[in-house]
Parts: C-alpha cells; structure tokens; sequence
C-alpha cells in the first residue's frame, strides 16, 4: 500500500511517500479502506518529537480517520481504549488506563489501509459527506467534550483562545448554538477578519487579552476556552470573573504557563483539564452535524504524498479550520 510515513523525528521533510506492506489486523482488529484523514496540531508535535510518539520505525501518523469496511463507510474513534478498566467501564474511553492514540501507540491513517480495533468503528451517519466526518472525528469530539466539562450555560460569556484551528472552529459553532457571548483572541489581523466573518464581533488581541477582555466586560468572563496553552494560558484565568472557569485542552506551545495562583483561589476560581472526547462524545457531534448544527470548516485537502506540505501549513500558522490528506 502507499503511505506518508517517517522514518525519524524531526522536521516536515522527514515524510516519505512510500510502499510499504499492507498491515495485518490482530484479533479483535477490522481493515480499513483509508479514504481521509484529518491532520492535527497532535501530529505535528508528535513527529517533532515534542510528545510521546514512536519507539519504532517507520512510522504512519494519523488519527482522524473515515474509510471503508466491504464497501460501508465507517468513522474511526480515534483513542484506543481497553474496554475493561474502571475508567472505560464509566464511559470515559478517552482517559483509559490502558489507553493510546491511533498514529501515536500505534499506525494510523496517513495511508490507504489501516488496521484499528474493531470497538472503534462507528457508523457514517446518513447526511454526512466523508469529507466533514473527517474533519469532525478529533476536533469536533475534543470540542463537544471541552464545553461538556466547562458546563457552559446558554447565553454565558465565553473567551476562546485558539479559535481558528480543527477544534476552535467547532468550539466557535457549538456556543453560538448556545447563544453565548463570544470573544475570540488572535494576534493574525487575517484570522481577526475570517472570525469576524463567522459573526464573531468581539475578537482581541492576544498580545494584550486581559486589558482588552476587561474593557468588554469590566467583571471578567464566566468562561474561557484555551486551546493554546503556554503563556496565553495564565492571561485566561486572568480575564475570568470571580467564580470563573477555565477549561483547557492543549499544551502546544513551548513556553509554560504560569498559573496565577494568588488570582485563582481568591476570586474561587475553577480550572479544569480536559482531554479528547468519548465515543459517545463523537456520536453527538457526528449527529449535530447530519443535523446541520455544525458544519464542519475545512481549511484544505492534500493528497497523501503531500503530508509534508499539510504540516508545514500547520506550523506557519495559516490554518483556518481542518487539513486532510486525501488518499485517492
């Protein structure tokens, strides 16, 4: 089969567009027919070597994936899950003991065939397109699962950093559902006038968040998003108001964030980690968008052998929405 694999960590240029051998699904495993796979800020930081990745190569990243099983279109949770412990017992695949990630523990889907085990499997939904599954698979269910921990409430005041990637396109449509007030932070004057152009009115500056925040809405936010992580992280909690709540989902910036701790217990606020999603988290985001509540924001689709080219888009910054690879 073809593939886009590396063969070590480093930079974009280590892909490869090779032959390699078609791989043997093990008990319990199903073949899959790779028709997308969406390429994630995850995949980036893995290959750099800057998250726990690959013992052995070659390797084929690539987590969002939707193919075909004898000609039925199926969607592929992208967290491996035992089943068995305590966590997967409660309905909390995503933290499994056990657990890892398709493209990271194990090959995934920069290729034309990947083999998954077969709990992962969940049926395409009638009215979606391959092509918005996709997009949706990690993104969308790490989005859904981000507000489901926050617990936001319709009509709240939400700040949104990272707003214009795979999952801040969906976490932007999701609180619009829920007639929130929005403020999205960006230091990309480009990505300022696309958010504004998904309605998004009130939109920052990163580089001066709290200042700006506090000039909207004096008392602070009653929620904050960060899909950054780094020193954005700590401006977050700050622009929250008393009683606040910070919910994060990311570390992919270099710089740590320093928590302001003074400025969390006094004002009793909450801050919460939040990691991917559940099966059950995908099937809902899977059923908002056949609904057309979501609609899926793609950025661009590359074909296979242009893995390269996808994650350098990703690393210069210029993604708005979801990248694909395309494997026909």
């Amino acid at each position: 089969m073809n593939a886009s694999i590396i063969t070590e960590l480093g930079n974009a240029a280590a892909f490869q567009s090779r032959s390699v051998e078609t791989p043997q699904p093990k008990k319990d495993d199903v073949l899959i027919k790779v028709l997308f796979c969406g390429v994630n800020h995850l995949d980036v930081l893995i290959r750099q070597g800057k998250r726990p990745g690959p013992k052995i190569f070659p390797h084929v990243l690539g987590s969002e994936i939707v193919g075909k099983i004898d000609g039925e279109t199926v969607c592929v949770y992208p967290w491996t899950f035992c089943g068995k412990c305590k966590q997967c017992r409660e309905g909390n695949e995503n933290i499994c003991d056990h657990g890892g990630t398709l493209g990271r523990t194990q090959w995934g889907g920069y290729a034309e065939y990947v083999a998954v085990p077969a709990k992962n499997i969940v049926k395409l939904p009638k009215g979606i397109d391959p092509i918005e599954a996709a997009s949706i698979l990690l993104a969308g269910t790490t989005a859904y699962h981000l507000i489901k921990r926050a617990g936001v409430k319709p009509k709240s005041t939400v700040l949104v950093t990272g707003a214009t990637g795979g999952v801040g396109t969906v976490v932007l449509q999701l609180l619009k559902n829920f007639k929130c007030r929005i403020i999205c932070a960006t230091s990309h004057p480009e990505k300022k006038v696309k958010l504004q152009s998904m309605g998004i009115e009130n939109v920052v500056s990163t580089k001066s968040l709290v200042e700006d925040v506090h000039s909207l809405f004096p008392q602070g936010i009653e929620y904050a998003i960060d899909i950054v992580g780094g020193t954005i992280w700590s401006k977050a909690l700050e622009a929250l108001a008393k009683k606040g709540t910070l919910v994060f989902c990311s570390t992919s910036r270099d710089e740590p964030g320093i928590v302001p701790i003074a400025k969390a217990f006094n004002r009793e606020l909450t801050i919460l980690g939040s990691y991917g999603g559940t099966i059950k988290d995908m099937e809902s985001i899977l059923t908002l968008v056949s609904q057309k509540v979501i609609v899926p924001i793609v950025d661009s689709v590359f074909p296979l052998s242009e893995a390269q080219k996808a994650h350098e888009r990703i690393e210069n910054q210029a993604v708005f929405g979801k990248i694909l690879l395309q494997t026909t």
